[in-house]
């Protein structure tokens, strides 16, 4: 099982708490663009993450990341060598419902089933604790001088992720 979805982190400075000395105002530098890193991104419940990124989202988008889930996700084999089905949980937004992606669907319906959460429930998927955690660990606070600086650091972070671990197992543990 994992769980998807998409998410935007911006160049621009994110600030949340900090603690600063008394009568101290730090000066903080904040860019003038307005770029973002877009990126797909699938949680499993085994503590697998594997990202895509991608400058739009939309259904050929969509179908390339899946392509990229059906290739890296650690799902286990059949008795007779054949992988494990992936059963993966995402949103209703408009192009995971898009017709052109119907019959690949059906192709790869042996390897892959798409189940949609009820409208308007970010809190039910698990992935979305993940894009908070990044936040907190990678941008908030941070100023970085360059898209690539950001993209960077978000790779770097999401390396502890590319092989099944415990945290992220943490993380889906409700469902």
């Amino acid at each position: 099982m994992f769980f998807e979805d998409e998410c935007h982190f911006k160049l621009t400075l994110t600030i949340i708490r900090s603690w600063f000395l008394a009568g101290s105002q730090p000066e903080i530098k904040s860019p003038t663009d307005r770029f973002k890193v877009s990126i797909f991104g699938a949680m499993g419940r085994n503590g697998q993450l594997i990202t895509f990124q991608n400058e739009i989202f939309n259904a050929e988008t969509f179908r390339l990341f899946l392509e990229k889930l059906l290739g890296e996700a650690d799902v286990g084999r059949k008795k007779d060598g054949r992988k494990k089905k992936i059963l993966l949980v995402l949103d209703n937004a408009r192009y995971h419902h898009a017709k052109i992606l119907q019959p690949w669907l059906k192709e790869v319906a042996c390897l892959l089933e798409l189940f949609f959460l009820p409208p308007y429930s970010p809190d039910l998927n698990p992935i979305e604790m993940l894009w908070k955690k990044t936040r907190r660990n990678v941008t908030h606070n941070r100023y970085f001088s360059s898209i690539q600086k950001l993209c960077y650091d978000l790779k770097q972070y999401w390396v502890q992720f590319s092989e099944p671990n415990d945290e992220l197992m943490k993380l889906s543990a409700f469902i």
